[in-house]
């Protein structure tokens, strides 16, 4: 089994062994912007730590029962499985209707969460994506990839009961575009003079 806390260490051991040595080779020919490069390494960890909750653990020495029956964990009809939840409350789990509630809050919230941070980091590192309909994109395709790679799990047997969900996705975007909104809200209080930083 490989677990995904493995891959976020030496993700983020590589990336600072990376930019140690860039920073050295740049040290005589321009300024080190500290803010920025702090911004980098959340977004780097951020990033890791999104490969691991969504593409790990994987158990490489299993059998392939999940890649027979990939197609039976794919929902690509808008909403269907968060109404289906919905509709489940008060008769799933033996009629325990906080349990369901709490089931469908993390679902929903968790995967809203998900990409929020990647709609209030990308505008700060790239001027494009300043822009709501570029950070709306880049968040669509960063859920599509998940979902693709999750899937690709399924069909080859090495991920652990994962459901490709089309809900997934719209939660992700959701998520992403707040995220831009939490940055536009709080760059627009904060003093026009911090902007040269970023």
């Amino acid at each position: 089994m490989v677990l995904g806390e493995v891959v976020i260490v030496l993700g983020v051991i590589c990336y600072i062994a990376m930019r140690v040595i860039s920073a050295l080779k740049l040290k005589y020919k321009k300024p080190f912007n500290w803010l920025k490069e702090l911004i980098r390494m959340l977004v780097v960890v951020y990033t890791f730590m999104v490969i691991s909750v969504t593409l790990f653990p994987l158990v490489l020495l299993g059998d392939n029962t999940y890649g027979i029956n990939s197609f039976r964990s794919l929902n690509y009809i808008p909403l269907m499985s968060i109404f289906s939840d919905i509709e489940q409350i008060g008769t799933a789990y033996d009629g325990d209707t906080l349990f369901m509630l709490k089931l469908i809050v993390k679902n929903v919230g968790g995967n809203i969460l998900l990409l929020m941070p990647l709609g209030f980091f990308a505008p700060m590192l790239l001027d494009m994506y300043k822009r709501l309909k570029n950070t709306l994109l880049l968040g669509l395709v960063a859920a599509l990839s998940i979902e693709c790679l999750q899937f690709i799990e399924l069909l080859f047997g090495i991920g652990m009961g994962r459901v490709v969900d089309i809900d997934d996705v719209i939660c992700n975007v959701i998520g992403t575009v707040l995220g831009f909104l939490i940055y536009r809200m709080i760059f627009a209080i904060l003093s026009k003079d911090m902007t040269h930083y970023l």
